[in-house]
């Protein structure tokens, strides 16, 4: 009985000292990356528009000089290198703009269907009931708009 009461009070006192230990406090927030030092210690401002505003060629021609900068590319190699790089930036751009044609079309669709879906029900509802059914319809489509204008917002 005594060890049996010796043990659990060691239990309990390694389990308190566990719990008050101090944490680590965190450096950087949940989901941040850390910041990476730039050439000329600035970081660059650039948006996320100027980013997707760049042809192919611009792409392949700074993938190939990050490369040539990175390898020590000879001239023969650059070009072919070059020629690899503008093929996978053109299909990429062709499937890129294939994928957001076929978003949209989608979303015509749903917009369809959604807009006869509305009609049907406003054959079914009361007048009262309508009214508190657009109430409802133009709250959810501020919250979606609250949603979609935050920082993190994509830009089209």
């Amino acid at each position: 009985m005594k060890r049996l009461m010796v043990t659990a009070a060691l239990v309990a006192s390694l389990i308190t000292v566990g719990y008050s230990q101090d944490k680590p406090e965190r450096t950087r927030t949940e989901g941040q990356r850390p910041e990476r030092p730039h050439v000329d210690g600035q970081r660059p401002e650039r948006t996320r528009l100027e980013r997707q505003e760049r042809t192919p060629e611009q792409r392949a021609q700074m993938a190939t000089d990050a490369l040539e900068k990175k390898l020590s590319l000879t001239a023969d190699q650059k070009a072919k290198v070059y020629a690899l790089n503008l093929e996978r930036a053109e299909k990429m751009e062709k499937a890129m703009k294939s994928e957001r044609e076929f978003r949209k079309a989608q979303m015509e669709k749903q917009r369809s269907l959604m807009a006869e879906s509305d009609k049907k029900l406003a054959k079914i509802l009361t007048e009262e009931q309508q009214k508190s059914y657009d109430e409802m319809k133009k709250q959810s489509r501020e919250r979606m708009k609250s949603r979609h204008s935050g920082p993190r917002s994509r830009v089209k």
